[in-house]
């Protein structure tokens, strides 16, 4: 009579155990994510705290961010518990997403979505067509789209490896609807920065220098992170290094676009402040008050591109 041991059963379903290719992305996954979560609260704090007058659209968007992420933390942070503690041990969790983990493929999704929506119609507004940032949306719902059904797959899952051969096309069609998304929006703002260069002044220039770097490094920063993923997802998917890349993509695409925002304040130029007040005169010291005189001296650097401006009724 064949009788299934546990350890033979573990084999079946799940390569050797390695506890550093396994536990151990999804460890370093959840630390940093929580160092790049707590940047990003600190980013939302500067960002309501310098820029009081924008959009209600705009904070809207970014209170909304910064409550997926917070789910997005919690959801990361049980799977954390999942592995690393209640599942120590027993190799057989592992065999399976964590019930925090398909819920962060949920959050993932939604912060995806305000953000690239976000910088498509920053694109629109520096482009003033609607062919990219059209292009970048329509890119941007078919991986989020496809996110929302493995979303609900994951939570039907009955094995991982399974799971993955499976969904293999989707989950690659997803990160790469993504990843171009990501690039379009990047290079196509640089790409119209850079335009607006040669018929600007000199002070303006440097501006737009500065702004070119920014978005760029902003902007292929996630780009990278998704090249990363879907790289060890094709080329290991059998632990969880992709895993723990994607459980930080969240929190690196919101930070971007934080980043993104709170970068207007390099375009502020400080006012200088001369405080004259006149000689007060001996000879006629009454009981009268001495006016100040306090004139205001503002830099004039050349202006700036109306698509970093989200004042109130701009939108």
């Amino acid at each position: 009579m064949n009788i299934t041991t546990p350890t033979s059963l573990v084999q079946n379903v799940l390569p050797p155990f390695n506890a550093y290719i396994m536990i151990g992305p999804v460890v370093l996954g959840a630390l940093v994510n929580a160092c790049l979560f707590g940047g990003l609260v600190i980013q939302t704090y500067v960002y309501h705290a310098n820029f009081p007058n924008d959009h209600r659209v705009v904070k809207l968007t970014v209170a909304a961010i910064l409550a997926s992420q917070t789910a997005h933390m919690i959801c990361v942070s049980a799977t954390l518990w999942k592995v690393a503690v209640s599942g120590y041990g027993n190799p057989l969790t592992l065999s399976i997403f964590p019930l925090g983990a398909d819920a962060a493929i949920l959050f993932t999704a939604i912060t995806g979505t305000l953000v690239e929506s976000c910088f498509a119609f920053r694109l629109w507004k520096l482009s003033k067509t609607l062919t990219l940032p059209l292009i970048s949306l329509a890119l941007c719902l078919l991986a989020q789209s496809i996110a929302l059904t493995m979303t609900v797959k994951a939570f039907a899952m009955t094995n991982l490896l399974t799971f993955e051969t499976d969904e293999n096309k989707l989950i690659t069609l997803s990160l790469t609807s993504r990843l171009v998304c990501e690039l379009t929006l990047t290079l196509s703002m640089a790409w119209y920065l850079r335009k607006q260069r040669s018929s600007a002044f000199v002070r303006t220039t440097t501006i737009i220098d500065r702004l070119v770097l920014w978005t760029l490094e902003t902007g292929l920063m996630t780009s990278l992170v998704v090249v990363l993923v879907m790289s060890f997802f094709l080329a290991m998917r059998q632990n969880y290094i992709w895993v723990g890349l994607y459980a930080t993509l969240a929190t690196v695409n919101a930070n971007s676009l934080l980043a993104s925002l709170n970068g207007r304040l390099i375009l502020r130029v400080p006012n200088q402040s001369l405080n004259m007040n006149p000689p007060s005169s001996s000879a006629g010291r009454r009981s009268r008050e001495t006016q100040s005189l306090v004139i205001n001296v503002t830099r004039t650097v050349g202006t700036v591109p109306d698509v970093f401006k989200y004042d109130e009724g701009e939108v």
